[in-house]
């Protein structure tokens, strides 16, 4: 960056039927970002979160759309250089968070940089786990342990060069792999950056919940 220029960080948040409380959690330190932007998608929570929460940006769009399509949406009209995804019933670590956000706004960056970084995954009934606390980019390690492109903080440059989250399954290890293949850089950030809550198993990571042929699945993905 020029001398006096920093980079401008947007926090995009889509939500649909959300608990919030759990949104006003998320949002509890959206202070700390350039911009927040929150993508709803029904009327009960454009009422409910308008009333306690003014000072944001928001997208109401009267019918239901993709998670996909709201973070794509939410993203073109962000006016940050570098975006960080985030999910409604997640919550941030404060202090982890500002010296990432301090430290991405003065970092010289280039156009394809991408900083990942480990979570805290569970609930407050069974605890909490760390998950994806490995240094290395790796596909199988991606697919093994569920990476998710929400831990991330990431340039919107890349966003722009593999044309935004595509719907369809497995979308979020997709979006991922069109990154590698665009040549992005991955950082990794050793500060456990927020607590995600698995509210249902839905993830590969639960074996017992998805069947599915992994040696077929990694083939067509890296065909």
């Amino acid at each position: 960056m020029g001398p006096g220029l920093m980079n401008k960080i947007s926090l995009i948040i889509p939500c649909y039927k959300s608990n919030i409380e759990q949104l006003n959690q998320a949002l509890e330190y959206s202070h700390l970002f350039d911009e927040t932007i929150v993508h709803i998608n029904d009327y009960e929570t454009l009422t409910n979160f308008r009333f306690n929460r003014k000072d944001i940006i928001i997208i109401y769009r009267d019918k239901q759309v993709t998670v996909q399509e709201a973070l794509n949406e939410a993203i073109y009209f962000s006016s940050g250089n570098w975006i960080l995804p985030f999910s409604d019933d997640d919550f941030f670590q404060s202090e982890p968070l500002s010296r990432l956000l301090n430290f991405v706004r003065s970092y010289d960056d280039i156009a394809n940089d991408i900083f990942r970084y480990p979570i805290y995954a569970g609930n407050e009934k069974d605890g909490w786990h760390l998950w994806g606390n490995k240094e290395k980019f790796d596909l199988e390690d991606l697919i093994d342990e569920n990476y998710i492109p929400f831990s991330c903080l990431m340039k919107k440059d890349i966003w722009n060069k593999v044309e935004g989250f595509k719907a369809g399954p497995f979308s979020d290890w997709k979006f991922w792999l069109e990154c590698a293949k665009n040549k992005a850089i991955f950082h990794y950030w050793d500060d456990v950056i927020y607590n995600h809550r698995e509210s249902h198993k839905e993830t590969l990571s639960n074996r017992e919940s998805i069947n599915f042929n992994k040696e077929e699945f990694l083939k067509g993905l890296y065909e």
